[in-house]
């Protein structure tokens, strides 16, 4: 297809610009600028052809009829372009072929733009390994349509975010191997590093924390971490990231660390590569609601890994005579032990949160794979966190006049953050059933349930409570046959913190199924039934399209006709409920049998009956969360200000 044909013209220009950077007899900047920015232009071409495709509705793409539908708003067709592993390793190549073809106008090394083409083309390679432009084996006339709990403005751009962390990562590796490669004891690539580093670590943070909020916000399990190694696969990277901007740092200043920034900025890199073998190679799939299902890549992914972490420090240790040698720090009282003994503790930290992450991997080997559980981090991970919080607060008061402004900006909204999970986890949580209008004391709150409302369409329904006078309502969204497909809690926020209700699915037991045989009476219990009729639509080339029921509902005195249809769509078929009699009984056409003579029906509750339901919810307090959102706030604008700097 064009969109291969595309990747295949970047992934040419890319080999041909790594070809001209490490051949001496060629070297030209022009060319290289002129390969990268061809290079660029086939991907930004590509990833413009995705997007057509998206918005075309062109369902004979495999991928668009997976993640896109007619009915998806705009925002979300943008989305679905990284929705899939597919896409999203397009847009990862993408970032970082922009990243690439900026590198060239800067004065980067011959030899770092060669490993950074390098990888371009191996990105290059997956992308065309698990092409989101194959062509979809089955013709379908409407698409899956995006997961409606990704249906989200902060899940839509919490992955774009991520990846040009991920992607920009990959410049202080670059810069780190083509200095070795040229000249080791070279300096002059730390400041350039420094910059890319400090955008990339601010870019991975901020997705990193998007993707808390959205899980607070919309997933109502309680919370915005759960350990799941999915989000831990950008955590440690994170973490590394840190390591090696104070590395940086401190390598400017002392000779001898320039060797320990070389090993940061290779393992940094090697394990956002990891991470993403992790998560998209299957391995997980028992052990995190995030991770794809196991593909054939994963394979690939791991060769690229070795790659990139065995290439990279195979040339650190042929380089390591070259380095500086020398003491690292003079006395335990200047700041560059005290820089040093921060970035240890987070090593260990990142270490911990690895081998939490990878436990499935690597129990995997010896037998059944095993995950742990959230305590495994909080109670390994709580004293290394409060003695580096310690280590901060005794860096401010020593040398409070050395830090940068950004820097105290963003060490102290770093502390204050570590102060909002601990004070944010010491609320109460309480299980209880609710009846409507019923008032219960709960954590010091008045709750009351008011019942459930129902949009026109019946696509999103919603949990009403009154929490201290306040409404708040739990949303959740509905799939076409009138089952859940997202909930989403009830926030009552206030200064001394957030009332948090995550209502559970209600267990309806009085749903009737009838089948019923075409001219023949069947009741209820209470009405009569009389399946009359049945036809299919299909489509030009003989598709069907829907499949609709003429059946006649009486109680004796007034009788009514309803026609009931099943709408056919890419995973199957979907069919919404209606109500008959007044509203004295909501139906809902569940099947048609192929030669058209019987129907079945569902007999489901009514509105009002549901409303009137009990329902059970968990209530959990979290005082001052408010303080972690300013936290990561005041992260994320110390962190600009460095760049500024």
């Amino acid at each position: 297809m064009t969109g291969n044909l595309l990747l295949s013209g970047g992934l040419a220009a890319a080999l041909a610009a790594m070809t001209i950077c490490f051949v001496p007899k060629i070297p030209s900047a022009r060319l290289v600028k002129i390969c990268a920015a061809t290079s660029t232009a086939f991907i930004v071409a590509a990833s413009l052809l995705l997007w057509i495709l998206i918005f075309e509705n062109n369902f004979g793409v495999e991928y668009v009829a997976t993640y896109s539908s007619t009915t998806l708003p705009t925002l979300y067709k943008i989305s679905a372009f990284w929705a899939g592993q597919q896409g999203s390793f397009l847009l990862w190549l993408l970032i970082h072929a922009i990243a690439g073809a900026v590198l060239t106008y800067r004065r980067t090394s011959a030899a770092s733009l060669g490993i950074f083409f390098l990888l371009q083309i191996v990105l290059t390679l997956l992308v065309l390994a698990k092409s989101p432009f194959a062509v979809n084996p089955a013709q379908v006339y409407e698409g899956v349509g995006l997961n409606p709990l990704l249906q989200d403005f902060w899940m839509a751009i919490h992955p774009p975010i991520i990846f040009v962390g991920y992607a920009l990562l990959a410049v202080p590796f670059a810069l780190s191997v083509g200095s070795l490669l040229t000249e080791a004891a070279s300096r002059s690539w730390l400041e350039s590093a420094r910059r890319w580093t400090l955008l990339a670590w601010s870019f991975l943070g901020a997705g990193i924390f998007i993707g808390g909020y959205w899980a607070y916000k919309v997933l109502g399990w309680g919370g915005y971490w759960g350990w799941d190694p999915v989000e831990n696969s950008s955590l440690v990277p994170w973490l590394l990231s840190a390591v090696l901007l104070h590395l940086i740092n401190l390598a400017k200043k002392k000779s001898a660390v320039l060797s320990v920034a070389h090993v940061a900025a290779i393992f940094t890199y090697a394990l956002v590569i990891y991470g993403t073998f992790l998560t998209r190679s299957g391995i997980l799939g028992d052990f995190s609601v995030h991770s794809f299902a196991g593909s054939s890549i994963g394979t690939a992914i791991a060769l690229a890994n070795a790659l990139v972490l065995i290439g990279g420090l195979t040339i650190l240790l042929v380089k390591a005579k070259s380095l500086p040698q020398g003491k690292m720090y003079d006395t335990h009282g200047e700041s560059a032990f005290i820089i040093l003994l921060g970035c240890l503790l987070i090593i260990f930290i990142a270490a911990i949160v690895w081998v939490g992450m990878s436990m499935p991997l690597l129990s995997q080997a010896f037998g059944q794979a095993a995950a742990v559980d959230a305590d495994f981090y909080i109670k390994s991970t709580a004293p290394l966190a409060l003695t580096l919080a310690l280590l901060i607060v005794y860096t401010f008061a020593k040398f409070w006049r050395a830090i940068s402004f950004g820097g105290k900006i963003s060490h102290g909204g770093f502390l204050l953050m570590l102060l909002a999970i601990v004070i944010s986890a010491q609320g109460e949580t309480v299980t209880q059933e609710f009846q409507p209008q019923t008032s219960l004391s709960i954590a010091g709150h008045e709750i009351i349930y008011e019942g459930q409302l129902f949009n026109e369409d019946e696509r999103q329904k919603f949990y009403v409570y009154t929490v201290d006078g306040e409404v708040v309502k739990a949303l959740t969204k509905l799939r076409g046959n009138g089952e859940d497909a997202a909930r989403e809690p009830a926030i009552m926020k206030n200064f001394s913190g957030d009332v948090y209700i995550a209502p559970h699915a209600p267990k309806i037991d009085n749903v009737q199924e009838l089948m019923l045989t075409k001219k023949l009476f069947a009741m209820d219990g209470e009405f009569g039934y009389v399946f009359e009729d049945a036809h299919i639509d299909y489509d030009d080339v003989g598709k069907p399209i829907q499949a609709t029921a003429s059946i006649t509902i009486t109680d004796g005195e007034i009788s009514e006709v309803i026609h009931p249809l099943i709408v056919v769509t890419a995973d199957g078929g979907s069919s919404r409920a209606i109500e008959v009699m007044s509203g004295k009984r909501r139906v809902r056409l569940t099947g048609i049998s192929g030669d058209l003579n019987k129907a079945r029906l569902e007999i489901l509750p009514t509105l009002e009956k549901l409303s009137n339901m009990p329902i059970t919810a968990t209530v959990t307090t979290k005082p001052y969360i408010w303080l972690l959102w300013l936290s990561v706030t005041t992260i994320c604008i110390g962190t600009l200000k460095s760049i500024r700097n």
